[in-house]
């Protein structure tokens, strides 16, 4: 009997369409459930096996199964990591614009389910007044969703129980937007996991797209010289051997602090390989102090030493990695790339702001991954990591004046007053970082020359603030609003008292362990309603005779920057801050995300700028309209090419273009729950605006850089 069931299932695997994957292990590891729905198939529904595996001997097994079937009981048990109950979501276009999502939950358990609860995580949110087609929407918090089958339904095992939602909030372009994360609400308080596969669109298989672009060759007369970014000048010739390490023979003492900096650097990055730095043999360098701009550097090539010329110890530094990264090419890639024996680099920024920002609020990131993120920047020559410490998802910081900081806001999970969202499971979900993780990266930052920039992102994206502290509400305010990410009530009321007292404990702490001359306050995405149902609110708008929520944002924003001020601190936000008369524009800068126009803009206003704009810049956009592509598309679609052409400031009047600080990049986590990520939607687009940020337009090439960013091959996040 279970010798023809297992046989039965077999044929189908082998017959049935699976989705494309790499042949290493794993892929198994992160499609278990996947794996088990389609091996137990023929049992839950053999009619579309029949009709999707056509042959003859499928249906006569199936006559034999049935049969057995019938007489005796099937009491399957999953063992080991096999998932219980698989949870699958297929979306597809219908008369209404946004089209429908399906939902499909297995019972791959050998026992009946009943009173219970199916609760999801999605970046695709349901519609609160859906009248979904067998449940009922019983929870709905961003992409939080708990629905409940009808009234005595029992789920049998090797069943299926399906549920179509025909509204939603958008309709969706790329498997991200679908399902993340799912468990049971059972009716004795218990949970139980749930596997989920990626959502398919008109049920075509499929698999998440990871893979990097291919490998490319050096475009005819290009340099055979690898460095990224570019340099502003470069003539060279003849090949050294490449054997030997670089070994710093003589030169200042801040030449020696950096060479060991960037030894360090490259240890870490590359620890497998032959060393890149050494204090004796192979290639000579030379240090040599001289009058230039900091970041500023030369280098003189002959075949006796290398001299690198340089004001002070981060130009040395930068010095040392283009080395670096010339020797590791003409190692790795001899066939393409070499060292030279004679010849001259000099080099210069473009721009003072180089940047990447992290939203570390929404996902968890360990203290570890983000010191290999700082190594990374560094290796680009990024000066600037900004941290984005607090969302509507998460806060991160451990404010001791307010415990339930650390303690509420500071986790998901079921149960808890933040409930699992994002991808994230039922279980406690979170991270807070003390005051030793916070030194430890910026003492890392301090090695590499780079800034950490912290933000606390306020007024608005404050949810998980007000859930943890609801002392900061007002409490006769009875009106809902909703952010753009359909969060009710998640901004700061300006008109109550305590959220200064908040506000001043938070920013001390944040001043305390951050030494950035620059601390980064939000501003962005407040509601256009917020506020309005507070008393407290609208007797302060008649009071100061303001008609336009924007007049409020900015009187808090200001007061904000007094805050800062006080703290002897410089006020950084988005572009939204320049609103109803805006923050002070005098030590401050904004960042320009929703558009490159914007930062002309704001730069007409008085603000330094930094640009960020998502159409080019942001990482967390899909490089393709693949529906297996990661990522959003409210910017439209950035490959690395549009990604390395768009031109900051190119476009600006000359005489705003001193207010342009400089570029950043900005990797959003919203779909980052899934870790494998990271590189394929980071790489090589963060190397891209590395160069534009360094590299003078002119001289940026696209068909050399793609050659050229294999060098950072291998220094990824694992």
């Amino acid at each position: 009997m279970w010798l023809l069931r297992i046989l039965t299932c077999f044929a189908y695997a082998r017959r049935t369409s699976w989705p494309d994957r790499p042949t290493d292990s794993t892929w198994l590891a992160g499609n278990r459930s996947f794996v088990a729905k389609r091996l137990l198939r023929p049992l839950i529904d053999p009619v579309q096996c029949l009709q999707s595996s056509p042959g003859w001997w499928i249906p006569a097994l199936y006559i034999i199964i049935i049969s057995c079937i019938s007489a005796v009981p099937l009491t399957f048990h999953v063992t080991g990591e096999a998932p219980s109950f698989c949870l699958d979501s297929d979306w597809g276009p219908t008369g209404a614009a946004v089209g429908a999502v399906r939902l499909t939950l297995t019972n791959l358990s050998g026992r009946p389910l009943s009173n219970f609860r199916l609760a999801f995580t999605a970046h695709l949110r349901l519609e609160a007044d859906d009248q979904l087609r067998g449940a009922s929407l019983v929870r709905q918090i961003f992409g939080y969703h708990v629905i409940a089958p009808p009234a005595g339904y029992v789920l049998m095992p090797a069943t299926s129980w399906s549920v179509t939602a025909h509204r939603l909030n958008h309709s969706p372009q790329h498997y991200t937007s679908g399902l993340k994360s799912a468990y049971l609400m059972l009716e004795d308080g218990g949970v139980v996991p749930v596997a989920s596969t990626p959502t398919t669109r008109n049920h075509e298989s499929g698999s998440p797209r990871l893979e990097t672009p291919p490998s490319s060759k050096l475009p005819r007369g290009a340099l055979a010289v690898a460095v990224l970014p570019f340099p502003l000048k470069i003539e060279i010739a003849g090949r050294c051997e490449t054997a030997g390490a670089l070994h710093l023979m003589e030169g200042p003492r801040e030449a020696e602090l950096a060479f060991d900096a960037a030894a360090g650097l490259a240890g870490r990055l590359f620890p497998s390989g032959p060393q890149l730095f050494a204090h004796a043999g192979g290639i000579a360098c030379i240090a040599r102090r001289v009058e230039m701009a900091e970041d500023a550097y030369r280098i003189g090539f002959t075949a006796d030493a290398v001299t690198l010329l340089a004001s002070g110890q981060k130009g040395f530094f930068h010095g040392f990695v283009t080395l670096g990264q010339i020797l590791c090419a003409a190692r790795n890639e001899p066939d393409q790339f070499i060292f030279p024996s004679t010849g001259e680099i000099v080099d210069a920024p473009r721009l003072a702001w180089r940047g990447m920002l992290l939203d570390v609020a929404r996902q968890v990131y360990e203290p570890e991954y983000l010191l290999r993120i700082l190594d990374l920047l560094a290796w680009h020559k990024l000066n600037r990591f900004h941290l984005h410490l607090s969302d509507d998802e998460g806060w991160r910081l451990d404010i001791p004046s307010y415990p339930q900081l650390a303690k509420l806001a500071g986790w998901r999970g079921h149960g808890l007053p933040m409930p699992p969202l994002l991808g994230s499971p039922s279980e406690p979900y979170g991270i807070i970082y003390s005051r030793e993780d916070i030194a430890r990266l910026t003492r890392r930052a301090e090695q590499l020359f780079i800034t950490i920039v912290p933000e606390i992102d306020i007024p608005g994206h404050s949810y998980c603030v007000l859930q943890a502290i609801p002392e900061l509400k007002d409490p006769s305010e009875t009106a809902i609003y909703r952010s753009i990410q359909n969060s009710a009530d998640n901004v700061l009321n300006p008109a109550v008292r305590e959220t200064y007292d908040f506000l001043e404990a938070v920013f001390d702490e944040v001043a305390r362990l951050f030494p950035s001359p620059w601390i980064h306050v939000g501003g962005d995405e407040v509601p256009g309603d917020a506020w309005r149902g507070s008393p407290l609110a609208r007797r302060l708008m008649q009071k100061r005779r303001w008609h336009e929520v924007s007049q409020l944002q900015s009187y808090f924003l200001r007061r904000v920057q007094q805050i800062l001020r006080g703290l002897g601190r410089r006020t950084g936000a988005w572009e939204e801050a320049a609103l109803g008369g805006g923050i002070d524009a005098r030590n401050s800068y904004l960042v320009a995300w929703q558009k490159s126009a914007s930062g002309v803009a704001l730069a007409e206003q008085g603000y330094d700028v930094v640009l960020a704009p998502g159409e080019a810049y942001y990482l967390d956009m899909a490089q393709s309209d693949d529906w297996w592509e990661p990522g959003a598309s409210w910017a439209g679609t950035v490959s690395p090419e549009r990604c390395y052409a768009y031109d900051p400031g190119g476009d600006w009047p000359d005489q705003l273009k001193p207010r342009l600080l400089g570029v950043q990049a900005c990797l959003w986590s919203e779909n980052l729950h899934d870790r494998r990520l990271f590189n394929h939607m980071t790489f090589p687009r963060l190397s891209a605006i590395a160069e534009s940020a360094w590299t003078p337009s002119n001289r940026k090439h696209f068909g050399r850089f793609m050659a050229v960013r294999t060098l950072m091959r291998g220094a990824g996040i694992e």
